[in-house]
């Protein structure tokens, strides 16, 4: 074990030094990359799970060899994405009509800002109501308590001092509160305590930031859904929506850390559920923490904490990540009404979220608001049902004045990952082009005119979640803040503003993006005839398998059949350049496979490295997409490894 640590130490060391040195060629880098992903964990003897340290290295290292292979043949090819039209009538049969969602129950209190009180008609037919207000008090992330109530009747208010939420129960009859003949109602409520927020000198006017994000919604899916928000934001706001905007990543987490940290999973600290060290989130590492300290309030709303951005797979927050989050109301708001999905009370929660964002946008103050709504998206397709809703916000913001000063953003995290709109070749396009559109302030127009020039000329060149956060620094004045790593080969930084010219030249690899999750490179499909085709599908249910071999719970899953294997086409310059102007076969190729496995028909998709001369293809589970939902399958790993989730088929599911 000690000389495998040695040979891996010396290795990388090496491969550090002659990386910068730009010395290694394509082969080179592969060998060492089979060496440190498939034969050495092989040696160690343990599951790389089980060493969450010794396998973020290796990860790591997979991910900065892989970018640095393909820099040698991408490097200044640009980025052209595929052509879909979103109303393609073969598209729109997984689009079904959407019904409004309704709440029928009446709430009795309502909260505007910090103040909370019984609504007028309920006052009006019971003038002595009395209300029990208690407070719902953050610890962290797993953790909460509701304090003794506060007795109030009538039109008497409750202030919100503590805490933003508020437990609540009210009855008509105060003599006997819990008789079953006296009308009651039970609720939770939320608003905005006042909280003081010293700002910089010199920096008061610097602009807001306001993102609104939807889960699982891409370019196409926004035009479909909400035409009319669409027709507002680029016809009446002038926004720019960017059509190359491109994923780096799995899910979620793959969009909003980048987003919010400038930086992927890897690069910040190990914070997975199930690793030895249990550390969790840090919100110092996020722009809430650093435009705080810039005197900005700000506010982080996420409404489904069951699979919560940075609690599902983590550890959750180690404090309080912004001035005003939701965290612990939506967790008491389900223990209340576990069977109310869509629904807080009398109010639909995308409604309550857009609510809430256009409560805190307006307030006095410099503000950096992130919304992320997913319960209408994230399970379902009910993204229309929320448009009226958001063109009223959006029409509100406008005739409010909040845009000028306040740069707005309207995105998604990723396109659909599980509807049957994913199982087609647009659908795959699609998860990897989410919606992004930006509106700048007019005051920052006027004062930096170029800066909404370079935005426009930004349209169809490949953007990632990087450029967004590096943009609000940009806009903000925080430059000093931003991440200018750059991938190993190329002149660009990995991150870069919208508000500067961005290359048309620009690839994927340069924006180190995967080639798994580039959507502008070139596939042709393989023969069933050509070995490949079965070696390569096999290949990928053997190492699912292995994922899942050292897991008791999870029972290894079969190969049933293979939908597709398809073989990167490179362009005729990148070949040239990568043989010398020789057209002989490349030492590497780069394949994507679909399979589908049973139990439970679990369909995934991966792309893989084919090495000719070791015979072998290297995979990275994060190279993998499942594309079918997996429900329930692995429910008994959910706490303990999350990681494994789209792998697992849990025993006692099974029987």
């Amino acid at each position: 074990m000690i000389k495998i640590r040695f040979i891996l130490f010396t290795l990388l060391k090496i491969f550090h030094k002659k990386m910068l040195s730009h010395k290694l060629t394509t082969l080179s880098l592969l060998l060492l990359l089979f060496f440190l992903t498939q034969y050495l964990p092989l040696k160690m003897k343990v599951n790389k799970n089980n060493i969450p340290k010794n396998k973020r290295l290796l990860m790591k290292k997979f991910h900065e060899i892989n970018i640095q292979s393909r820099i040698q043949t991408e490097k200044g090819t640009g980025c052209e994405m595929p052509k879909t039209n979103p109303f393609a009538k073969e598209i729109m049969k997984f689009i079904p009509p959407t019904p409004k969602i309704t709440c029928a129950m009446k709430d009795w209190v309502t909260c505007i800002g910090s103040q909370c009180y019984v609504v007028n008609d309920i006052l009006e037919n019971m003038p002595n109501v009395e209300c029990h207000y208690s407070d719902i008090m953050y610890v962290n992330d797993d953790e909460y308590f509701v304090e003794v109530p506060v007795i109030l009747k009538g039109k008497e208010r409750y202030t919100l001092r503590y805490s933003d939420h508020v437990k609540i129960y009210c009855t008509m009859d105060n003599r006997f509160p819990f008789s079953i003949w006296s009308p009651k109602w039970y609720g939770i409520k939320t608003g905005f305590r006042e909280i003081g927020i010293n700002v910089p000198p010199g920096r008061e006017d610097s602009p807001n930031i306001l993102v609104v994000a939807f889960d699982s919604v891409s370019h196409n899916q926004f035009l479909r859904r909400m035409p009319l928000a669409y027709n507002f934001l680029t016809k009446k706001l002038n926004a720019t929506v960017l059509n190359s905007y491109n994923i780096v990543g799995d899910g979620t987490n793959a969009a909003l850390f980048p987003i919010l940290t400038g930086k992927t999973e890897l690069e910040l600290p190990d914070t997975r559920k199930g690793t030895s060290n249990n550390v969790k989130v840090n919100p110092s590492d996020f722009l809430f923490f650093k435009l705080r300290e810039d005197g900005y309030h700000t506010a982080y709303f996420e409404d489904l904490p069951k699979i919560g951005t940075f609690q599902l797979r983590y550890n959750g927050f180690k404090y309080q990540p912004a001035d005003h989050y939701l965290r612990a109301f939506f967790i008491e708001a389900y223990k209340m009404a576990p069977d109310c999905i869509y629904c807080i009370g009398a109010t639909p929660k995308y409604d309550l979220m857009l609510n809430l964002t256009h409560q805190f946008a307006m307030a006095e103050g410099k503000r950096f608001g992130f919304t992320f709504i997913s319960d209408i998206t994230h399970d379902g397709d009910y993204l229309k049902t929320a448009e009226d809703e958001m063109v009223h916000l959006l029409k509100s913001f406008d005739d409010g004045g909040l845009l000028e000063n306040t740069m707005l953003i309207v995105m998604a995290d990723h396109g659909s990952r599980y509807e049957r709109l994913r199982m087609t070749y647009q659908g795959k396009i699609e998860e990897r082009l989410p919606f992004m559109a930006i509106v700048l302030p007019e005051r920052f127009k006027r004062n930096r005119p170029s800066a909404e020039k370079s935005l426009r000329a930004n349209t169809n060149v490949l953007t990632t979640p990087f450029d967004i956060h590096t943009t609000i620094l940009d806009i903000v004045g925080l430059q000093h803040f931003r991440n200018d790593y750059k991938v190993h080969g190329s002149d660009l930084p990995r991150s870069m503003s919208l508000l500067e010219p961005i290359p048309a030249s620009r690839s994927c690899a340069e924006a180190d993006v995967m080639a798994h999750w580039c959507a502008c490179l070139n596939w042709e499909n393989v023969s069933r005839s050509d070995p490949a085709y079965n070696r390569a599908a096999y290949a990928l249910a053997t190492f699912i398998n292995g994922l899942i071999a050292g897991n008791t719970k999870c029972i290894q899953r079969m190969l049933t059949s293979i939908e597709w294997v398809m073989h990167q086409s490179l362009p005729r310059p990148a070949l040239e350049y990568a043989n010398n102007g020789a057209t002989v076969k490349s030492a590497v190729e780069t394949y994507q496979v679909k399979i589908v496995m049973s139990p439970g028909s679990a369909v995934f998709e991966a792309t893989m490295t084919f090495v000719r001369r070791l015979h072998r293809f290297l995979i990275t589970e994060d190279d993998i997409s499942r594309v079918s939902a997996y429900g329930d399958e692995p429910s008994c790993i959910m706490d303990t490894h999350p990681h494994l989730l789209k792998f697992c088929y849990c025993k006692y599911f099974h029987i």
